[in-house]
This record gives structure tokens, C-alpha cells and sequence, in this order.
């Protein structure tokens, strides 16, 4: 079996899919434990299911694709319905996960595998385990029977103790390109595969919004943040075209005054995307080929840069994450928004194309 033959499931991510793909190969095997790290809708969940199924696929070996998806164990296993893949959460209503959870764990693992040779827990949020918790899950990690498995979903391994960290490898899930995104959202999403036809420019918009995370694009498509995220995309672009130069104060405050007297956390988004839009147009200026995060059309991108010298898209770009910063921190909203205006006026130097 060669590498291009595992992990069929799972898209993007490559290098992390070889890593794991060779130590089946080799016959070395996987770990007894992973920490599958990254940003909510990252795949860290998809990621999971496919090693389980990977340990427990009744084909392996015999030239189909590992996990095959077909056979009775894969099946159930990406159902979410097998007796040996066990998923751990927080008790409704709590933010971390307990000690007793743990221990209900630790006296669990001793039961043999149903119908399986491999008995596999995914423990959700990981990294919002008690101190008390990881030490009591440390003691089965230390010495798991033979045939356990353990799953770790984080957003940050950081956040747990460098003693599980040292007994379960990290597999950190990486954004995936725009491409991928939108391949995925149309794909899974009714309302995404109708925007690629109808609406494309606002459908590319949505897929740069989700930020490499395809669980994110699907969850813009398919609810009710879509137009918000739209009409802030639409803002952000506005005062990139209207900054360039000083004396639009009129101008740039009809962009961001509709933020300013509405919730705060929604005018703190529109200074994200603004942050994100004026990062994009600083790294466009140093390089045609710098990865975007916010424009879909680098010719967009490229023209808008041209606008800017560099000095002022870092300016401008330090007074919108001051002016974030100090929202989440439950500024004024209306005081906030009029200083930014007024910070876009002064900082850096004149409009120059040259």
C-alpha cells in the first residue's frame, strides 16, 4: 500500500496524512495516544474517526483504500455507532471536564472491546480538562492495555500538561486552501453549492470568511450570519478603497458609524476583517504571491496595495487592533469607532503610487 492510499477522507492536510500513512506502512503502527489539535472546524473530529476506523478496518492490507468506509467496523465507526469508539464530553452546562469523568474512564478502560480488537477513546475539548483530570488520565496513559486507544481534541495542546503531551504525539490540523473549502461547502451544503452558481463573488467572500476551516464555511451557508458576514466583508473592502489617503474622514465614518451604536461585538468583527483586509494589502506590497486571508481576487488586492505605502498600511493597521483590542475589552462602542476615524486620519504618510 502506498501513502496516496490512506486517510482517502480526509482533505488537505497532506503532510499529516503521510506522517500517519508511513508508520502504518512501516509496521510500526500508531500511537496509543494522539492530541489532534486545531481551530473549531478544523477536522479535528473527521481526522479522529479516520485513524479509529484506520486500527480497526476490516480490509487492511488487502489494496483497498485504509479506512476502506465500506466494511461493517468502518461503517459503524463513521456512523458513530460503534460499542468500542467511545466519546468523552463535559457534563451539560460545565467548562471544563472533571475529574469524575476521568475516573468513570479509568474503571471503563478495563472492560475488553466489544466486537473490535482495539477499544478507542475520543475525548472532546481535551485541553479543557482539570489539572486533576490529566493526572488521573496520566495514570492510564502510563500503562494503557494493549488494546486502547486515546483521541485527544484540542483547540491548544498548550493548555494541558506536558506530561500527557509527552505520552500522545500532536497532530496539528492546518487551514485549508480556499479551494479545498469550497470544494468541501459545496459539496455538504445545499445553500453553498447554489451561491457558487448564483452568487459567486459573495459565495468567494463566505469561503474566505471561514478562515481554511470548511466545518466553518458550512456553518456561514448554512445559518443566519451569512448576510452579517457579507455586509462586514462589504465595509471592511470600503475602507480599505477610502484610508489610502487622509481627508475622507466623511467618508469612512459613514463606512464604520452603522458599527457604532449596534452590539459591540459585531463592530469588533468588522475591525477584525478590517485588520485581516489591511494585513493582506501590507503582505500583497511585499510580495505578489503572499497567502490571503481576506481578498478572494488578488487583482483586487494588488490594486488597493497600490493606493498604499507601506508605512500607512502598518499605521492603520496598528490603530484598528488598538481600537479592537479596547472593544473586547468593553470600551464605548460610538467613542472607540469616532477615535478610529479620527486615528485613520492622522497616522502614517500621504496617499503615494510611486
Amino acid at each position: 500500500m502506498n501513502t496516496e492510499m490512506c486517510f482517502p477522507g480526509i482533505k488537505g492536510n497532506d503532510a499529516l496524512r503521510a506522517r500517519l500513512a508511513r508508520d502504518i506502512i512501516s509496521g510500526s503502527g500508531l500511537a496509543h495516544a494522539y492530541v489532534i489539535e486545531g481551530r473549531p472546524g478544523s477536522g479535528r473530529r473527521t481526522m479522529a474517526k479516520n485513524i479509529a476506523a484506520a486500527l480497526c478496518c476490516e480490509h487492511a492490507g488487502s489494496g483497498l483504500p485504509l479506512p476502506c468506509g465500506e466494511c461493517p467496523a468502518c461503517r459503524k465507526i463513521f456512523a458513530g455507532i460503534s460499542p468500542d469508539v467511545i466519546t468523552v464530553t463535559r457534563e451539560d452546562g460545565k467548562a471544563s471536564i472533571g475529574i469524575d469523568t476521568i475516573r468513570d474512564l479509568r474503571t471503563d478502560v478495563h472492560v475488553m472491546p466489544n466486537e473490535l480488537d482495539s477499544k478507542i477513546y475520543i475525548i472532546e475539548d481535551a485541553d479543557t480538562m482539570t489539572a486533576q483530570a490529566q493526572n488521573a488520565l496520566l495514570l492510564t496513559l502510563e500503562e494503557p492495555p494493549a488494546y486502547l486507544v486515546f483521541l485527544l481534541i484540542a483547540e491548544n495542546s498548550r493548555n494541558m500538561l506536558e506530561t500527557i503531551r509527552s505520552r500522545a504525539p500532536s497532530l496539528r490540523m492546518q487551514p485549508l486552501p480556499p479551494e479545498t473549502v469550497a470544494a468541501i461547502a459545496a459539496e455538504s451544503s445545499a445553500e453553498a453549492a447554489r451561491m457558487r452558481t448564483e452568487g459567486r463573488n459573495a459565495f468567494r467572500g463566505i469561503i474566505m470568511a471561514a478562515d481554511g476551516s470548511a466545518g466553518r464555511a458550512i456553518e456561514l451557508f448554512e445559518g443566519k450570519e451569512k448576510d452579517a458576514v457579507t455586509a462586514r466583508r462589504a465595509a471592511a473592502t470600503e475602507f480599505c478603497r477610502i484610508a489610502c489617503s487622509r481627508g475622507h474622514g466623511r467618508e469612512l465614518l459613514s463606512v464604520l458609524f452603522p458599527y457604532s451604536s449596534g452590539k459591540r461585538d459585531e463592530a469588533a468583527k468588522l475591525l477584525g476583517d478590517i485588520s485581516l483586509a489591511l494585513r493582506d494589502l501590507a503582505l500583497q506590497k511585499k510580495s505578489e504571491t503572499a497567502p490571503l486571508r481576506f481578498f478572494a481576487d488578488r487583482d483586487e488586492a494588488e490594486a488597493l496595495c497600490g493606493e498604499y505605502t507601506l508605512s500607512r498600511l502598518i499605521a492603520l493597521y496598528d490603530a484598528t487592533e488598538k481600537a479592537r483590542d479596547l472593544l473586547l475589552r468593553n470600551a464605548n462602542t460610538r467613542l472607540t469607532i469616532f477615535n478610529l476615524m479620527q486615528a485613520a486620519e492622522s497616522v502614517g504618510t500621504h496617499k503615494n503610487k510611486g
